[in-house]
């Protein structure tokens, strides 16, 4: 009976050693690529905004953004090694051949991958 617990012990011990020395997964960030577009054509030197998770403000009411880039000639602006999470991205701008103030925004959740990045093709159509 005693030997019965020590075995259990003994197999016990060196279960969790064996498990607790194993090499822990890697968790890989992901790219996020907006394209920016009016009347379905890309609009470059447009500023893509993005924040992770809730929106803080400012005391002026504001949102503060974590981090801008300008859309290329192409129209697209590449966020690189975003950590899992849900983020929200929004572009805003006063187009002159058209006369107005053109916007567009959407969230998007960056999910855990284990073997490789995440990888996001995302369209902001400004209307």
């Amino acid at each position: 009976m005693k030997t019965n617990i020590t075995m259990k012990l003994v197999i016990s011990v060196v279960a969790i050693t064996i498990l607790s020395s194993c090499e822990k997964a890697s968790v890989y960030n992901g790219n996020v690529n907006i394209m920016v577009q009016y009347n379905q054509q890309p609009v470059p030197d447009i500023p893509v905004y993005y924040y992770a998770g809730i929106p803080e403000k400012d005391n002026s009411g504001n949102i503060r953004y974590q981090g801008m880039q300008l859309s290329a000639i192409d129209g697209s602006a590449t966020f690189s090694q975003l950590s899992p999470g849900q983020y929200h991205f929004t572009a805003s701008v006063f187009l002159k051949p058209a006369h107005k103030t053109v916007a567009a925004d959407t969230d998007v959740t960056v999910r855990k991958r284990y073997r490789d990045e995440s990888n996001y093709q995302i369209l902001l159509s400004l209307r």
